[in-house]
């Protein structure tokens, strides 16, 4: 059985070593020129390779229904019990996994290492030019002015997450164009985990600026989405990982429309901040608002608080100024920003859409083509952060490669 990966990511490196250990003889093509180029760098280099909380709530697919038949077949579980086979000490910080090493290229040599003790056949710097289904059910497919013959395809060829506009693969030799010639659907592909763009002319004077914050993703008025944690704030808007889980709503929307709410006191209840302003604001009686404020939040954020409020900072605490002190105290608990779209390709750690999960079997195999199997960020399948994305990758890279390594 001769299996071909398209793709040496974190799917196309378990998928292989999936397929040789059922005895296939495995050969991956890969794009870059080493295997898991991204992956050595995921998770600033930390990798965090799943989560010990998996649910398929945590996931957005139109199919999401379905990603319990995978689970079940490889999860968290088979996650830890495979890289430690390979030689990999995991750790568990509340449920998110990391390589003991916090070494996000250890992660990729073992697997590396792995799949080469196997005798998989590394093809590195690999260009697919196209591929055809035989009458034999086999596949040949064309790369540098040759043509090769395989009895199974899986495509692993990953998204444009993190690459640059001038660095993608041109769209007549990508993964979504392969598999849209076998007849599959390509659902809009968006840029996901990514930082969120708003237009609001005050953002350049509190870039910079982190904080611990709820933030609510609102539209028309209906609250769509919230997330609580460490905000970085930005010249062009929100980043960090609330922003980052928010942006899935706003990259896969073409209406816009969306306002984001911060909240820079979070989990501090109304009645509670009330009662404490309230105090503050009578222990403070004749002191400036600059000195009022100094304290309580970032002092950037500080001062356009009092600015957006219509106080001077030299103005007193008294009776004259308390109204608009309530003003200010108010856009603390809820800072409005415009938002205009997600920060692009480039920036995402992964994306949304691709081919649906309606359009493979259980198997990861193509139901347009038999022979043909599909997996990783290809798949219209995206994760939350905290290791979810690569959890899918290592799941449904090893369901391809096992059943395409079988006869």
């Amino acid at each position: 059985m001769e299996v071909l990966i398209i793709g040496g990511g974190a799917s196309g490196m378990m998928a292989s070593i999936a397929a040789a250990s059922m005895g296939a003889s495995v050969t991956i093509y890969e794009h870059n020129d080493i295997l898991g180029k991204k992956l050595r760098t995921t998770g600033n280099g930390r990798c965090n390779l799943g989560n010990m909380n998996l649910k398929d709530e945590f996931y957005y697919s139109p199919d999401r229904d379905m990603l319990s038949d995978f689970f079940i077949q490889f999860d968290e579980d088979d996650t830890i019990r495979t890289f430690r086979s390979l030689g990999l000490i995991i750790k568990d910080e509340n449920g998110y996994m990391y390589p003991a090493c916090e070494q996000a290229k250890v992660v990729a040599d073992v697997l590396e290492t792995q799949l080469r003790s196997y005798g998989v056949n590394v093809c590195t710097s690999v260009d697919i030019d196209d591929i055809k289904k035989n009458d034999d059910n086999s596949f040949t497919v064309a790369t540098d002015g040759r043509n090769f013959k395989f009895d199974k395809v899986v495509l692993a060829c990953g998204s444009y997450a993190g690459i640059a506009k001038k660095d993608r693969i041109s769209s007549d030799k990508d993964g979504y164009a392969l598999a849209y010639s076998f007849g599959h659907t390509i659902m809009p592909v968006k840029p996901a985990l990514t930082a969120i763009k708003c237009d609001n002319d005050f953002l350049d004077r509190i870039s910079g600026v982190r904080a611990d914050a709820l933030i609510t993703l609102v539209k028309n008025g209906t609250t769509v989405a919230g997330e609580y944690g460490q905000l970085q704030m930005t010249d062009y808007g929100v980043s960090g990982i609330p922003a980052f889980q928010l942006s899935h709503y706003v990259g896969a929307d073409k209406e816009g429309g969306y306002e984001l709410l911060i909240d820079f006191m979070p989990g501090v209840d109304d009645d509670d901040y009330i009662a404490m302003m309230q105090s503050r604001i009578f222990a403070f009686q004749g002191y400036t608002i600059e000195q009022f404020f100094l304290g309580t939040l970032n002092t950037k954020l500080c001062d356009l608080i009092i600015d957006l409020a219509g106080l001077n900072r030299t103005d007193m605490v008294d009776e004259e100024t308390q109204d608009d002190l309530i003003t200010a105290l108010g856009i603390v608990r809820c800072l409005k920003l415009n938002v205009t779209g997600v920060k692009d390709f480039s920036f995402a750690q992964v994306c949304s859409g691709g081919v649906p999960l309606n359009e493979i079997d259980r198997n990861c195999m193509s139901v347009k083509t038999p022979g043909l199997y599909i997996c990783g960020e290809m798949l219209d399948v995206d994760g939350m952060c905290g290791g979810y994305n690569l959890q899918w990758a290592w799941t449904s890279g090893y369901i391809a490669g096992r059943a395409a390594g079988c006869y």
